[in-house]
């Protein structure tokens, strides 16, 4: 009876897929927001091209990815363990993504 009073008590906000879209979405905008900041006479197709011309693409994704880090100890903070998995795997993935694009 006690473990059916605490799923029921379970936040919404604590489940892996929040933590996923959560952990995918925060690059994601970070990236926006540099490219906002950084070049307003560009396009964004270019500036992405001009990253990709310096090698400094994976870079600057890298550190937007690094930004997952004080989201994930937030979820740890408020005792979301499954958005806290959520976000893990998504940074998992955007691991992967460089290490393949850094060997091609």
């Amino acid at each position: 009876m006690d473990v059916l009073m605490k799923r029921k008590k379970r936040n919404p906000f604590d489940s892996p897929g929040i933590g996923f879209l959560v952990g995918f979405l925060v690059p994601v905008l970070i990236f926006f927001t540099v490219y906002w900041f950084d070049e307003t006479g560009v396009s964004f197709e270019n500036y992405v091209k001009n990253l990709w011309h310096l090698q400094a693409l994976v870079k600057l994704g890298s550190l937007c990815v690094f930004a997952n880090l004080l989201v994930f100890m937030g979820f740890i903070r408020l005792k979301y363990e499954q958005s806290a998995r959520g976000m893990l795997g998504a940074t998992i993935l955007y691991a992967l993504a460089v290490l393949i694009s850094k060997a091609f």
